[in-house]
């Protein structure tokens, strides 16, 4: 692919034209940029998709709509004048292209306009082809985070960056016109769909698999557990104990209490 230029940043003198040759029923001549010929892509400025795409992706000859901000006039005069230029060098190489001179208004008349006239208070739309090969879209569509994304995803109102490949100029018999075609798209997404969250833990674990991390606690939790447990049967032991040792005493009292009753009444005999 050739050097990739801003609209804001090419010199409409520095466009060139070949002679026009006979393919098929029409005649197509290449327009290049600079010295070295380059392939001429331009990038357009932040547009807006006028159209859903999957309204016309469907047609035999697929394009786009887009919307020129009120911000971005300057890229509708741009292409106003590759019109001019178009139309102006056709006239100017009339002779050596067809082999005779064409008036100026003729070559006019028959040219076909990327540029179409606005009405009052609406902003300029411009349609560019979307080009197909044996029935399939070749055009990258990419969004904010460069990842290659449907061409579905172009919907009303979505805001894009353009790279347009202008070709050259296609003569047909009545007419002819600048081919010019979507190369590739940048698509903004809303910021919501730039990650999609499954709420719920979904991974899937090896049963003997454990982090760490994470064996580490579980293994402070078992230890706490049986340390727990341990201190709990050692308070039992020690109330049952407590609890002998006081049973015991209380008996060896009332034996000895027992006892001394005894005597007292064994000494009351005697005297």
């Amino acid at each position: 692919m050739g050097t990739v230029r801003k609209y804001n940043d090419i010199q409409l003198d520095n466009i060139n034209y070949s002679k026009p040759e006979k393919i098929g029923n029409s005649y197509f001549g290449s327009m290049c940029y600079g010295d070295e010929l380059h392939p001429l892509y331009i990038q357009t400025p932040v547009v807006k998709a006028f159209s859903s795409i999957k309204d016309i992706i469907d047609k035999k000859n697929p394009y786009l709509d887009i919307e020129i901000c009120n911000k971005n006039f300057d890229f509708y005069d741009f292409f106003l004048n590759i019109d001019d230029k178009n139309i102006k060098s056709t006239f100017q190489k009339s002779q050596e292209w067809f082999g005779k001179g064409i008036p100026l208004e003729g070559i006019d008349d028959m040219y076909k306009r990327i540029t179409k006239a606005c009405k009052k208070d609406q902003n300029p739309i411009i349609r560019f082809r979307l080009p197909v090969v044996k029935g399939k879209l070749q055009c990258g569509v990419y969004n904010q985070q460069k990842v290659f994304i449907d061409i579905n995803e172009i919907v009303e109102g979505t805001e894009l960056i353009l790279i347009l490949h202008v070709r050259g100029l296609k003569i047909l018999k009545q007419y002819y016109y600048c081919d010019c075609y979507i190369s590739q798209i940048k698509v903004f997404q809303d910021k919501e769909k730039k990650y999609n969250i499954i709420p719920e833990y979904s991974i899937i674990d090896d049963e003997d698999e454990v982090n760490d991390e994470y064996k580490h606690i579980f293994d402070e939790e078992i230890l706490n557990a049986f340390s727990e447990e341990r201190l709990e049967k050692e308070r039992l032991e020690k109330e049952k104990l407590e609890k002998e040792k006081l049973e015991k005493k209380n008996k060896l009292e009332e034996e000895i209490k027992q006892k001394q009753m005894e005597m007292e009444e064994l000494m009351k005999q005697l005297n």
